[in-house]
C-alpha cells in the first residue's frame, strides 16, 4: 500500500473517532456534519418512518429547517445512533483495523472491550466511510453488531 494511501486511510480513522466522539458526547452538529449525503438521506428515510412530516425533512435536508425543528431531529439522531451501539459502553469504543472497500469506501472496525478476563476486545460493529471531494471522508453509515464474544 502506498504512502498516499496510508495517509488517506489515516485520515478516514480519524474522521471516524471523531464520528464516535460525537455520538459519545452527544455533539449532534459535528455528527451532521461528518455524515455523508447517503448519511443523510439514510438518516432522514429512518426519521420519516418514525413519523417525521416529509415535508420537514425535506426543510432539514436542504438546511432550511427551522433551529428547533432541526435541534429536535439531531438530538433524536443521536439517540438513535446510540440505541444502535446499546451492547456497548460508548466511553469504551475503540477504533480497529481500517481497510479498502473495493468500490473506494473504507471500513473502520469498531471494537468493545471484553468484561471477561482472557478474552480480547470484540468486533462491536464498523463505521464506513466514502470520500467527498469537498469535504474529505464521511460516514455512509454505522453498522453496528449487537451481540458480545
Amino acid at each position: 500500500m502506498g504512502a498516499a494511501m496510508t495517509g488517506s486511510l489515516d485520515e478516514a480513522v480519524q474522521r471516524a473517532a471523531a464520528f464516535i466522539h460525537a455520538i459519545v458526547w452527544a455533539e449532534h452538529t459535528t455528527l451532521w456534519d461528518l455524515l455523508s449525503d447517503h448519511g443523510r438521506t439514510a438518516a432522514l428515510s429512518v426519521a420519516m418512518r418514525n413519523g417525521l412530516d416529509r415535508v420537514a425533512a425535506g426543510r432539514i435536508r436542504d438546511d432550511l429547517a427551522n433551529p428547533v425543528e432541526r435541534e429536535r431531529f439531531l438530538q433524536q439522531l443521536v439517540g438513535g445512533l446510540r440505541r444502535d451501539l446499546r451492547s456497548v459502553e460508548l466511553t469504551e469504543l475503540a477504533l480497529g483495523e481500517c481497510h479498502a472497500v473495493e468500490d473506494g469506501s473504507v471500513a473502520v472496525e469498531l471494537l468493545s472491550p471484553s468484561q471477561l478476563p482472557g478474552i480480547d476486545a470484540w468486533p462491536a460493529g464498523r463505521l464506513v466511510l466514502s470520500r467527498d471531494a469537498d469535504r474529505g471522508w464521511v460516514v455512509d453509515r454505522l453498522e453496528p453488531r449487537l451481540a458480545g464474544p
